[in-house]
């Protein structure tokens, strides 16, 4: 970006992070007036944060013996925490999507979270956050060709209960404030891999914190469905009018439809309320699923200290015993001295399985219906179903989309596919993004949105 001159990026660049259940994400646009391959930069804090994937890192906070680690480190001591009945205090989703979030941030961190007593769920937040903003001004100050300044961007995060559009909440201003000041004192400590912070320090940085916050440059939340739609119209290259995005998060699985208007500049993306709907039909609902299966084939017994080890462990490992089962037809898991081997077609024949894939095509049926009407009331003949989260790999969710369209959506194309260069509609996308852009999609097109207004 040499040519780019003395501009100005922070007034028109965004960063947006994405408060994933199982990983966290996070993306600069600098202009959306650029050209997407120039503009957009997903930043590598996974790798910063020494996670598996350079652009994913756990959403997740371990307290282990008088210190506070973050990520790949908090998963790690979270392994050797199984033997001693500990847990890790796993996703920020849950607090942003509360229906009473004052009384869910004030809530301490249950025992096996927190055996000091020290934190509430407010406080973790505050801590991960200003983690966040630590690994995020490290991968710019990194990247090659950054502008100068933008770290200093107006900043947005997805929320899977947010009105587009509707500004700044308050109480996440507050608490977004209070993390750059925790960022900014405790600075490099969050970047020491294997150190993790001591119980004092942190919350002393708290203390101090809520007395005097800082300035975290929070600018909006964004609804995360209406940043995947955005992410998508802007990649495809066969822009459709009607567009269903089925977000299958870890913890949640959010629908919502849009209307892409491009007869008016710039062209608007209008959401389709009556279809918006949030389940908890989402990636953890198999892997409970799938850890039952595994447990009742071992004769599993709550009762049995080592059961329950073995029912932490098999919660830690879910992601990959999932991935196994669909990419290789079987998992396998160790339950003391056994090992538990489940294939692909156990699972499919299961009771719990088929319940919830009923019930998911159920919930996938009730936004098409609506959709549908809007599309033949304007004699459209083609809606996208744009597959996005982690969970758009799942090989079953096009099937439950076709199934479901062919009740409540006769003579309209469906065109379903995940929001990833694996989909011809999305080539545009750097095809090295080809099996992590369902994930990061949220981040991208949060930061992609055009300015939201003011409060």
């Amino acid at each position: 970006m040499d040519d780019t001159g003395e501009r100005d990026w922070t007034s028109r660049a965004r960063i947006c992070i994405d408060f994933g259940t199982a990983l966290s994400k996070a993306s600069i646009c600098l202009d959306p007036m650029l050209p997407l391959e120039v503009g957009v930069k997903p930043l590598p804090i996974g790798a910063i944060s020494g996670a598996e994937h350079p652009l994913l890192t756990p959403s997740v906070i371990y307290v282990d013996d008088g210190r506070v680690y973050f990520g790949p480190q908090a998963l790690q001591h979270a392994h050797r925490g199984v033997e001693t009945a500990r847990d890790p205090l796993i996703s920020f989703k849950t607090v942003l999507g509360a229906t009473n979030v004052q009384e869910a941030l004030q809530t301490k961190l249950r025992p096996s979270m927190d055996p000091t007593g020290t934190f509430k769920h407010r406080d973790a937040l505050v801590l991960y956050i200003a983690y966040l903003d630590q690994l995020i001004r490290e991968a710019l100050d990194l990247a090659p060709n950054m502008p100068g300044g933008v770290v200093n961007s107006k900043r947005r995060y997805t929320s899977p209960v947010w009105r587009p559009g509707s500004g700044i909440d308050v109480a996440f201003e507050q608490i977004f404030n209070e993390a750059a000041a925790v960022s900014q004192r405790l600075g490099r400590q969050f970047l020491l891999q294997g150190e993790g912070i001591s119980i004092a320090q942190c919350k002393d940085a708290l203390e101090r914190a809520a007395q005097a916050p800082g300035n975290a440059n929070l600018e909006t939340g964004i609804f995360e469905p209406h940043a995947a739609a955005a992410a998508a119209l802007a990649f495809t290259s066969q822009p459709t009018r009607f567009v269903i995005v089925l977000d299958i998060g870890a913890g949640t699985n959010d629908m919502a439809a849009f209307d892409f208007d491009e007869s008016v500049e710039p062209p608007s993306l209008s959401e389709i309320k009556e279809a918006r709907q949030c389940s908890a039909l989402a990636g953890d609902e198999v892997d409970r699923i799938l850890i039952e299966l595994m447990l009742r084939k071992a004769g599993f017994d709550r009762n049995n200290p080592d059961d329950m080890r073995t029912l932490r462990a098999a919660r830690l490992t879910a992601r990959e015993l999932k991935k196994d089962i669909f990419r290789h037809g079987k998992c396998t898991m160790r339950v003391g001295r056994k090992i538990i081997t489940v294939l692909a077609k156990e699972l499919a024949e299961d009771p719990n399985f088929r319940t919830y894939q009923q019930a998911l095509a159920q919930t996938i049926a009730a936004s098409l219906r609506v959709v549908a009407q809007h599309a033949q009331s304007v004699g459209a003949t083609t809606i996208d179903v744009v597959l996005a989260g982690g969970g758009s790999h799942l090989p079953f969710l096009t099937a439950l989309v076709q199934h479901a369209g062919a009740s409540v959506a006769p003579g309209i194309t469906l065109r379903i596919g995940p929001l990833s260069p694996a989909n011809p509609l999305y080539t545009s996308i750097d095809s090295t993004l080809r099996d992590v852009f369902p994930q990061i999609a949220m981040a991208v097109g949060g930061a992609l949105v055009e300015m939201m207004p003011a409060r």
